[in-house]
């Protein structure tokens, strides 16, 4: 081809803007991937932590009142770290503190009758750590 005039170069400067406009489009795909499976994880985790705590409280909830882990005072879970399983091995941590000198709930329930247990179940996360807390009562001899 022959170019006449200030048609010479042109096609290089073109293509050098369709690059630059290429590469700010793949770094924004990228950053919103990554964004995304961020997210994504986080949410996994928050889910798989919620499982496992609500796991331990029905499992609390079959123990007689005088049980080893419904004493006053905080417990934690053995097997930790806990995959999002339950066995040992994985990324969370499952703790709970056990209240029994609960303040009247007067008039449902009167004084000492019932307990309470606030489950925590943690894992490390890029800024710090995510956790869980739920908490459950029960039943005082």
């Amino acid at each position: 081809m022959i170019f006449h005039g200030k048609a010479k170069g042109s096609a290089l400067i073109e293509v050098m803007v369709a690059l630059v406009i290429f590469v700010l489009v793949t770094l924004g795909i990228t950053s919103s991937t990554i964004n995304a499976k961020r997210t994504a994880d986080g949410s996994r985790h928050a889910a798989e932590a919620t499982t496992l705590a609500l796991d331990r409280l029905e499992y609390l909830r079959t123990l007689s009142s005088s049980a080893a882990d419904l004493t006053s005072g905080t417990h934690s879970d053995p097997a930790n770290p806990l995959s999002a399983s339950g066995a040992g091995g994985g990324i969370f941590t499952r703790t709970w503190t056990v209240t029994t000198s609960l303040p009247s709930l007067s008039p449902a329930v009167a004084t000492g009758t019932v307990g309470r247990v606030d489950m925590q179940v943690s894992w490390p996360t890029k800024g710090g750590a995510g956790s869980v807390t739920l908490v459950g009562y029960f039943k005082l001899s």
